[in-house]
């Protein structure tokens, strides 16, 4: 049902008789030439909200563990639902759900049933962690960190081993006038960060740490929260931050700069939303301007870019930036961009004090995606009903 990249999340306040269950009761089957388990993930919320890390030197318990709470979220692949069952085809069970999932003119379903002794469960996952690498494997990307920001990006070849490196690292470049009078620029290695806690299931992986970045050697930014989100095709980095003054307090023509510099991806075709293109290394020159998304399509995958803001930021003026060049940009390992693609975020000035969240995401999607389905997908929402099942 639909582009196969999308993983359907259900909060737990939706989840009827499953509620107050321990989630090792609870099975989700898919019907195809029979009802099978399919891999889903609960993932919890403590009591303060935040989704529950239990790896790592810093985790987070809900209380009790394992039950299935109103704030907890329930994540499974939206491709692997199937057909309507049958009458009788259910096995029976004391709670018994039938979740419907509606696409534009698309259905499909998949069923959640539980029985006070432990269910039956895939063996499939889409994901895997390794904390002592701090890495993250999918079926199609490897994405290594082990720093304040991501420095391995490796693609899965048809004989199922990763190729090399095609990531310098994650760029992020910081300017502004300190009072007017006083240029200050950063860049990710002046970013500090502590990390915290991960957890890996099924569906998708989380790694939480905490940032701030020297301003000078007496200031520096409040520290945030960030929890890298990575599913089988999606990586998220969402950041919640909050201000105790407006950022033109202190500075202003403030620009900040977020790219993804390459290694090496000459000949791979550069899309735009706005329907710009370029070849890296070849025809069309660097791109500027907004867009909602950006993709590079190679021969093996299409990786796609896109910069979500929350409320509060809804007045700053991203726009793509596309660059390709051989000079220097350090901090680097590789010289040059081949090519560096991103976002840059101008216009603060309406910007005020206080709690404010935005977020990275990258999808690798195979090479032949249509991206007008993407496209679609992202604007046509996925409507999930819930029912007792017959």
């Amino acid at each position: 049902m639909g582009p196969d990249w999308t993983v359907a999340l259900m909060p737990g306040e939706r989840l009827d008789c499953l509620l107050g269950r321990s989630g090792a009761t609870v099975a989700m089957l898919a019907c195809g030439a029979r009802c099978e388990p399919v891999p889903w993930q609960l993932d919890e919320r403590d009591a303060d909200g935040r989704l529950v890390l239990d790896g790592g030197s810093e985790p987070n318990r809900d209380d009790p563990p394992g039950m299935v709470d109103a704030n907890d979220e329930l994540l499974w692949m939206v491709a692997d639902a199937g057909r309507r069952a049958r009458p009788g085809e259910l096995p029976e069970a004391e709670c018994r759900l039938e979740v419907t999932l509606r696409r534009g003119d698309e259905v499909a379903w998949v069923y959640l049933v539980s029985n006070p002794r432990p269910a039956p469960r895939s063996t499939r996952r889409y994901v895997r962690y390794d904390a002592e690498t701090d890495r993250i494997e999918t079926d199609r990307v490897a994405i290594g960190f082990a720093a304040p920001t991501a420095r391995l990006l490796a693609l899965r070849g048809a004989d199922g081993a990763f190729g090399g490196n095609l990531l310098d690292r994650l760029k992020v470049r910081a300017s502004a006038w300190f009072l007017g009078l006083i240029p200050l620029g950063r860049d990710e290695d002046d970013i500090e960060h502590r990390f915290a806690a991960w957890r890996v299931g099924p569906i998708r992986a989380l790694r939480r740490e905490y940032q701030w970045v020297r301003l000078t050697s007496w200031l520096r930014t409040p520290i945030f929260e960030t929890e890298t989100l990575v599913t089988r095709d999606a990586m998220t980095l969402p950041v919640r931050l909050r201000l105790n003054y407006r950022p033109t307090t202190y500075f202003s023509d403030i620009e900040i700069v977020a790219v993804l510099d390459f290694r090496a991806l000459d000949g791979w075709q550069v899309v735009t939303s706005g329907g710009a293109t370029a070849v890296v290394g070849g025809a069309g020159g660097a791109i500027a301007g907004p867009a909602d998304w950006v993709a590079l399509r190679g021969p093996d995958a299409t990786l796609v870019l896109e910069l979500l803001v929350g409320e509060s930021l809804r007045s700053l003026a991203p726009t793509v930036v596309y660059r390709v060049g051989d000079a220097a940009q350090s901090p680097e390992d590789v010289p040059g961009e081949r090519p560096g693609l991103g976002y840059a975020l101008t216009a603060w000035s309406e910007i005020d004090r206080g709690e404010h969240w935005f977020a990275a995401r990258a999808y690798a999607l195979p090479k032949d995606v249509d991206l007008g389905a993407f496209a679609r997908a992202r604007v046509d929402p996925l409507a999930i009903e819930v029912d007792r099942a017959r």
